[in-house]
């Protein structure tokens, strides 16, 4: 399996103090990405003003065990993230098979893009979900070229809504694309219908507030961030939404 970084979170990437590995190889080229070195799947070289950094490497699901075994006194799980983990549907469903043998709690954060989500999906224990827009001109230009994934990232949020207990959608609120009252309303009527597939009846979304904590890595790799001098909507915007979907039933976290 292939990954570019490893690194520990507390209560947001799943219940507890989670073990986070991040894999390599994107599927969108979203252009606020705070991870440019998570795209492509080939091993780079960042090269910072007081060091260099390598992203890029493989390791196996008996390793993977190894340290999660190792580090279990001070864990409750381990979540994957991306990138895409899902694009390397074979070798991670071999790991999260292994870690369930071995009672290890697992969490997978996805865009929801690709026919290896739906049976990943309801093999973790935790499902994060990006949803970014529903807009398929700004989607197009700012996510992906391909139309067509905006409607599988529909079909395939509404599966995990039904299938998956411990579902949170998580919504890059971000200049341009989704900070205007019209995008977001059209969010909200697709977390609406989303919770209405909840067996619990309960939806969670995380807000997360534009950043540029990437451009750095974006100079280390020799690349341009095309939204390094994009102003991230105000706070206030994510908490007028965030009262939105509050008022609709939808629990709501914000961040940034």
């Amino acid at each position: 399996m292939r990954i570019f970084n490893t690194g520990y979170s507390t209560d947001f990437d799943g219940p507890g103090t989670r073990l986070i590995y991040y894999l390599k190889g994107c599927n969108f080229r979203c252009d606020w990405c705070g991870a440019p070195e998570s795209i492509s799947p080939e091993t780079q070289i960042l090269r910072y003003p007081d060091r260099t950094a390598i992203a890029g490497s493989n390791i196996t699901p008996e390793e993977i065990l190894e340290k999660v075994l190792a580090a279990r006194d001070f864990i409750s799980g381990v979540t994957f993230g991306g990138g895409e983990p899902t694009l390397q549907y074979r070798e991670l469903a071999a790991t999260l098979e292994l870690l369930r043998k071995n009672n290890i709690h697992t969490a997978m954060e996805s865009n929801a893009s690709t026919p290896g989500f739906l049976e990943l999906a309801v093999m973790v224990d935790w499902l994060f979900s990006d949803l970014k827009t529903l807009d398929k001109n700004k989607f197009c230009k700012r996510v992906n070229p391909d139309v067509e994934y905006v409607e599988i990232v529909r079909a395939n949020l509404c599966f995990a809504a039904e299938h998956q207990s411990n579902l949170v959608i998580r919504i890059p609120v971000i200049a341009g694309l989704n900070d205007e009252d019209g995008a977001q309303n059209q969010l909200l009527d697709f977390c609406r219908e989303l919770s209405a597939l909840r067996r619990n009846g309960v939806l969670h979304v995380q807000l997360l507030r534009q950043h540029h904590l990437g451009n750095v890595k974006y100079q280390a790799l020799g690349l341009q961030c095309r939204c390094e001098n994009t102003e991230p909507p105000p706070r206030e915007n994510l908490e007028r939404f965030a009262e939105k979907l509050n008022a609709n039933g939808i629990k709501v976290s914000l961040f940034g």
